[in-house]
């Protein structure tokens, strides 16, 4: 199966294990080998939005689904599968500058820096306008690495 160039909207789910009312990411804008680039817009109505801003569990989220973003589009090439389940395992090299406002668009790129078994080692970079407004390192376990639960 052939990865898509970029999605949107209802295309994001096919590839992401998350459901609404908790998805974070509105589309992907490029992807490669090991990275993706992802965009999504600070809605009132988000579950991680308070005080007319994402709060900063809503960013580490943010980077995490772009990051299943990317692995699930990467299991739908090899397997053409459902993508696979996974968690934070850790976050580390945290640095939040500021927390986006309700609107505010921001484009997040994930890298893979390596991957050992289940385990994936990200770096996340969220932007707003060109303002680096995040950076952090991840962790991310997967439940099912080709060979079941």
């Amino acid at each position: 199966m052939n990865s898509p160039s970029r999605l949107s909207g209802e295309e994001v789910l096919r590839y992401l294990p998350q459901r609404p009312p908790i998805i974070l990411v509105d589309e992907m804008l490029e992807r490669g080998p090991d990275h993706i680039i992802t965009g999504i817009t600070v809605r009132p109505d988000d579950l991680f939005v308070e005080d007319d801003h994402m709060r900063e569990g809503g960013l580490i989220e943010h980077v995490a689904q772009s990051a299943a973003l990317g692995i699930g589009l990467s299991k739908a090439a090899e397997a053409d599968g459902a993508p696979p389940i996974g968690f934070i395992g850790s976050v580390s090299r945290l640095r939040i500058a500021r927390t986006p406002r309700i609107g505010e668009r921001l484009r997040t790129e994930v890298r893979t820096q390596h991957r050992i078994g289940p385990v994936e080692v990200v770096q996340g970079l969220v932007r707003s306008n060109g303002e680096e407004i995040a950076t952090m390192e991840m962790k991310v376990f997967l439940m099912d690495d080709g060979g079941g639960a």
